[in-house]
């Protein structure tokens, strides 16, 4: 680690990987966020000759301390000036998509953190990129965002009835439910790769958890051309985030026969028992 925050830009190169593997394990994520460590890493990022393999691993591991270490927050990322915010809105913006997706999980990092979402969702401009990504031609950055959004949400359900709950937790549902799920809707249709459609339905599992977004899921066009066909997903992954999917809605049961006949009611209850590679004798 020493050689890693050295000015010897040999030495650095030569500890990226091993800094990256620190960074992987928790306990190595707790060495990273004791005795200044964070603020010493963060130096590097203000360095204009700074390589770029550097700058990559310092973004990744300040996501991790953060997460990891939340009071970390306030010296990390005092405002958007910051080093580490700069930072990353300038990965989310890169033409790269290495770099994108190494901004993708700093954000998402960041953002399961009570005081880092707050941070990001106030921040707009870097908003509209994360959600943007969720459109990427680029399958690799596409799959990164939305695995990136499921992360975010799947630590914070959405508040029972759609009423009360802490900002910024009813900010990031509101966001979630208005200007994510209509981009997620669009890759049901858009993204035909079964490793994509894994991460279409996972995150769909995720948003359906809230009534609002359900509501809008459940009689959309997307929905009702792939709901029924169980010849839809050509790989495992993707047949099981699609039944994760299907037995989230069940929570719904209650409203659900308003968009579904009670053959439709039937058969998708009979799929979310019997598990994701089972078919109607019908089908």
């Amino acid at each position: 680690m020493d050689s890693f925050i050295a000015d010897d830009i040999l030495l650095k190169l030569n500890a990226v990987e091993l800094m990256d593997a620190l960074g992987s394990f928790p306990a190595g994520q707790e060495l990273l966020s004791r005795g200044g460590t964070p603020e010493k890493l963060a130096r590097d990022l203000t360095d204009p000759y700074c390589d770029p393999s550097v700058r990559l691993c310092v973004a990744r591991l300040l996501g991790l301390v953060v997460r990891r270490s939340p009071e970390a927050l306030a010296a990390l990322l005092p405002g958007r000036e910051a080093p580490l915010a700069q930072t990353v809105a300038g990965l989310l913006d890169s033409s790269d998509p290495a770099e994108r997706l190494c901004g993708l999980n700093a954000w998402a990092n960041i953002s399961r953190t009570k005081g880092g979402l707050a941070f990001f969702l106030q921040w707009e401009g870097r908003l509209q990129h994360v959600l943007a990504h969720v459109a990427s031609t680029q399958n690799e950055v596409c799959k990164g965002a939305m695995a990136c959004w499921s992360a975010v949400l799947e630590e914070r359900p959405p508040a029972a009835g759609g009423g009360g709950g802490e900002a910024p937790e009813l900010e990031l549902w509101k966001v979630a439910e208005q200007r994510l799920l209509p981009l997620v809707l669009k890759n049901v249709q858009g993204k035909p790769f079964p490793d994509v459609r894994f991460h279409v339905w996972h995150l769909l599992a995720s948003l359906v958890r809230s009534r609002s977004a359900a509501q809008q899921v459940v009689p959309s066009k997307e929905m009702q051309e792939v709901l029924l066909d169980f010849t839809s997903e050509e790989n495992s992954e993707a047949r099981i985030a699609k039944h994760t999917f299907v037995v989230a809605l069940q929570q719904h049961e209650d409203w659900l026969s308003s968009f579904l006949d009670d053959r439709v009611m039937e058969i998708l209850a009979e799929y979310a028992r019997q598990g994701p590679h089972w078919q109607p004798r019908s089908a």
